[in-house]
């Protein structure tokens, strides 16, 4: 089912942790060598009982993914999707960026929901896409810039991606936490790529879209998305339990959207969307069955530890070393494995490496989670990239080292959450926290700057330098707390963007018109 579901990869990784549970006593590396088990021994901890396949994290798909996939499923089947863009459209009407803030911002609200990249791509795409290569945007660009939105769809608040459920049973913890711990990395992500595009659009003059924004839509459709949503909210903060929470969200939703005959689905329609959203969460479950597998071979035969500790002795117990480790071996993994599948891997080996190194357990899952989410936007894979390019027929190579530029923030943010515990909301002081996103904010922006050699103007190469100072100086700060370093940051990015507003007010710029 995993194979049919989501291609080779897990699957065959899967058998080569059954042989080693098989044979691993027989291998000639004393430390990753086991003592050997009996075969009706092996077959029964991995397929019989609560265990291996029906163990825990098959569980937690039940218990607590799938009625949120289900919830996600619901959304689309009664025009959710549709109310999302007419707002992006009304934020594009005003916003350099036009047709691509459509997609950034009905992208990032939708992802909410279906915390899935690549679906999400296929799901907004096919009318954002086309809208911005009307806008005057390149194919590669545009498919670039969806799949750069969709994917932080699995980083947003309150739903996300299935991964944020595993990462409340990891590490003990209820989803709330898992919850608003990703808020503020989330909201910095949407800021990179909302900076990106504004940049990309100003380079490339293009002015905003005038298009129609259907407001009865809005106003029929706005209760039917707000008022299950906020029931999510609000009893996931009163401490009820996920599922009790999607429960009566897809009530809500059914509910709401009958009352009105504008929103009022058919009942095939209905039956679409629910189906969607479980079919969504059987290809979720069939990843976990396999992933129990994995997880009940590291358990029984004591190797998870055995990789912790040599993944301690490959970085020598430094722990930056052991980040880029992390980092790469994310990456690879979820390249060519559900974002799900990828995180648990690197949760049960690489994980307790770094909490062992004083790393808080809530940053080390989420460091993990985040580097297997952006692998859908890194070459040579780029899986969201790859949806991306072909909506809008592009070629798929340039598109995904576009997206991979757009989403450059999600590089830099696991390693601030690491060093700075303001990024996880772990970090009670106001005045810290405040410089800390501060210069997190002006790091990211003149970031962008230097990759697109660009923000309001072309940026000189004085204003480079100054640009390169304020990142170091900035992103140095959020890892150190030297206030000698937030000086210079705030100083160097003053005077660019003195220097830009100047040049800006000189130039033969035209104010944007109606119509």
């Amino acid at each position: 089912s995993t194979r049919q579901a989501w291609g080779w990869i897990l699957p065959l990784i899967s058998c080569g942790f059954i042989a080693y549970f098989l044979f691993g006593q027989h291998l000639p590396w004393a430390n990753l060598a086991h003592s050997g088990f009996r075969f009706d021994f092996i077959i029964s901890v991995l397929g019989i009982g609560f265990k291996g396949i029906f163990g825990d994290f098959l569980g937690v798909s039940a218990n607590f993914i799938f009625l949120f996939l289900v919830f996600g499923g619901l959304m689309e089947s009664i025009g959710v999707p549709g109310l999302l863009l007419e707002i992006g459209k009304a934020a594009g009407r005003v916003l350099r960026g036009g047709a691509a803030h459509t997609a950034v911002i009905g992208s990032s609200i939708i992802g909410t929901v279906s915390g899935a990249a690549v679906a999400n791509v296929s799901l907004t795409g096919s009318f954002t896409i086309p809208l911005m290569k009307k806008a005057g945007y390149h194919p590669n660009t545009a498919g670039a810039i969806e799949a750069a939105a969709s994917t932080g769809g699995q980083l947003m608040p309150p739903i996300m991606g299935a991964a944020a459920f595993l990462i409340a049973f990891n590490i003990g913890v209820s989803y709330v936490e898992v919850m608003i711990a990703a808020l503020i990395p989330a909201l910095l992500y949407y800021f990179s790529v909302f900076i990106a595009v504004e940049i990309i659009a100003r380079k490339n003059n293009i002015l905003p879209t005038r298009q129609l924004i259907d407001v009865k839509l809005i106003f029929n459709r706005i209760p039917v998305f707000l008022v299950p949503l906020t029931i999510i909210v609000v009893l996931l903060v009163s401490r009820r339990s996920p599922m009790y929470a999607a429960f009566y969200a897809i009530i809500a939703a059914i509910v709401l959207s009958c009352i009105r005959k504008e929103t009022r689905p058919s009942l095939q329609s209905l039956a679409r969307g629910i189906a969607r959203g479980a079919m969504a969460g059987a290809q979720i479950a069939v990843v976990l069955a396999c992933v129990g597998v994995i997880a009940q071979t590291l358990y029984t035969t004591g190797s998870g530890v055995k990789l912790t500790g040599l993944v301690e002795d490959l970085t020598a117990g430094y722990l930056f070393p052991a980040l880029f480790l992390t980092m790469i071996i994310s990456i690879l993994l979820g390249c060519g494995l559900p974002t799900a599948g990828a995180y648990i891997l690197v949760a049960l080996t690489v994980a307790p490496a770094l909490i062992r190194m004083d790393v808080s357990p809530i940053a080390a899952h989420f460091f993990a989670f985040y580097f297997a989410i952006v692998s859908a936007l890194t070459p040579p894979v780029a899986l969201a990239a790859l949806a991306g390019a072909n909506i809008a027929q592009g070629n798929y190579w340039k598109t995904s080292i576009s997206s991979f530029k757009l989403g450059i923030a999600a590089f830099m943010l696991p390693f601030c959450a690491i060093y700075n515990p303001t990024f996880l909301l772990e970090d009670p002081r106001l005045l810290d926290s405040i410089l800390t996103i501060s210069a997190t904010v002006i790091s990211i922006t003149l970031l962008v700057g230097i990759i697109y050699n660009y923000l309001l103007l072309k940026i000189s190469y004085i204003e480079r330098i100054l640009s390169a100072l304020c990142v170091i100086s900035g992103f140095g700060y959020v890892f150190t707390s030297w206030v000698t370093l937030f000086v210079p940051a705030v100083a160097s990015f003053i005077i660019v963007f003195v220097s830009q507003l100047n040049k800006y007010k000189k130039s033969d710029f035209q104010p944007i018109t109606e119509g």
